[in-house]
């Protein structure tokens, strides 16, 4: 690209995100003093008595990412395996860096997660449009076991 004067002008450069780490949990912390974040509870699976159910408590979502430049759009998508259907989807958190080397921890509130039935589920985490992560979550009847 000429810039003037036939000066080279850099093009822009468009980085998608790398996703180092991506956590459900029942809660995050953010240590007052340090800034460090606590996530407590972490899980991959589900119970239900009966279905269908909704998990009855608001969790987060940790990302941790690198790769980004500019201001990113990151949004999550809960996703039924079975059916394909986005049973939840939420808003935009903007994530803005000029350094993409630097390290980009995003704490998201997740609402109460429909159950329909057992079976597995995906927690999706997108980036403009593009997926970069995503967490299989298992929804089993009570009383059953994962392994």
């Amino acid at each position: 690209m000429t810039g003037v004067m036939g000066e080279e002008k850099p093009a822009s450069i468009c980085l998608t995100p790398k996703l180092q780490a991506f956590v459900l949990a029942d809660q995050v912390y953010v240590d007052a003093l340090s800034a460090k974040k606590v996530i407590c509870g972490t899980f991959n699976a589900l119970w239900g008595e009966k279905f269908p159910t909704c998990l009855q408590q608001t969790s987060k979502a940790y990302l941790c990412m690198t790769n980004c430049r500019g201001q990113q759009k990151i949004h999550l998508k809960y996703v039924d395996l079975e059916t394909g259907n986005v049973l939840m989807e939420s808003s935009d958190v903007v994530v803005e860096s000029s350094d993409p080397i630097q390290i980009q921890e995003v704490v998201m509130d997740v609402p109460p997660l429909p159950m329909p039935h057992p079976g597995s589920y995906a927690m999706d985490a997108y980036s403009q449009g593009e997926q970069i992560g995503s967490i299989r979550i298992l929804v089993c009847q009570k009383g059953e076991s994962v392994l």
